[in-house]
């Protein structure tokens, strides 16, 4: 009885497709890992497809980083000097989705291979980013100056756990959750990027075991890192631009066409 072969990695160019894909959408809240199941399905894509998606979001990772490293320095600043009130927001933010997460792992997985849920979760995103906008131009028009707080955080946070489903956004559940609660659009986008960075942390240390496993690393995904990174900066700097000039809406309609397009043509559209 002979012994199956393990899937083969994909090429460069996939991976790079893949990496331009995770740049520009990991920010714009138009769910990168949605796009990235029907970008891995339309392309055939070959080998451990959640440990490469996860490996990507190393690099938009890093791109958050580099984009707040300012604010990160000082939330650490404020917390060695004895003011933990930023950490312990970014913690109970956390804490949903890390529950769910881990609790529902192997669905997650699940999805992550399947067409139609990306499909379904970017017609949700849809109507988030819809009320969202609407939320946006209400604070706008209040111009009502508020402090991110506790129940805010929680909110959020709880609204972040249905980020691991595919095509839902998690940047755009996040903002919309802080918009629809009054924040300022500005702070509501900060508090949704620091956020993201244990978020993505603990995913990658979780993943990064798969990917070892699967020979997953190697020249090929180092090159998609990297270009998911520098794609991954010039995406946020262009969305903390234009997010109170009505993107919510674009990205809104974006959303509900892809969605609808990804469930009339199926899996593989280009067979």
């Amino acid at each position: 009885m002979s012994i199956p072969s393990p899937p083969a990695a994909p090429s460069l160019g996939s991976l790079l497709i893949l990496a331009f894909v995770q740049g520009v959408t990991e920010f714009l809240p138009v769910s990168s890992d949605g796009h990235l199941v029907l970008a891995a399905a339309w392309l055939r894509t070959e080998g451990p497809r959640l440990a490469i998606e996860v490996a990507l979001h190393i690099g938009t990772l890093a791109a958050v980083v580099l984009v707040y490293r300012r604010d990160l320095g000082e939330i650490l600043r404020r917390f060695l000097r004895g003011d933990a009130r930023e950490v312990g927001l970014l913690v109970l933010g956390s804490i949903p989705v890390a529950a769910v997460g881990l609790g529902l792992k192997s669905l997650f997985e699940r999805l992550s291979e399947s067409v139609p849920a990306a499909a379904l979760g970017l017609l949700v995103t849809a109507v988030f980013l819809l009320v969202g906008e609407r939320a946006r131009r209400r604070n706008v028009q209040g111009s009502v100056e508020r402090v991110l707080g506790w129940r805010d955080a929680l909110w959020i946070g709880c609204f972040q756990a249905l980020a691991p489903l595919p095509g839902v956004s998690r940047s755009g559940t996040t903002i919309v959750t802080a918009l629809v609660r009054g924040v300022p659009t500005e702070q509501a986008a900060r508090f949704s990027f620091l956020l993201s960075v244990p978020a993505v942390a603990g995913a990658v240390l979780l993943e990064v075991p798969h990917l070892v496993r699967e020979g997953g690393f190697g020249l090929d995904l180092l090159v998609a890192v990297l270009a998911a990174f520098a794609i991954g900066v010039c995406a946020l700097r262009f969305l903390l631009t234009y997010l109170g000039r009505g993107a919510f809406l674009w990205c809104a309609f974006y959303c509900a066409a892809l969605g609808a397009i990804a469930l009339l043509l199926g899996p593989s559209p280009f067979a």
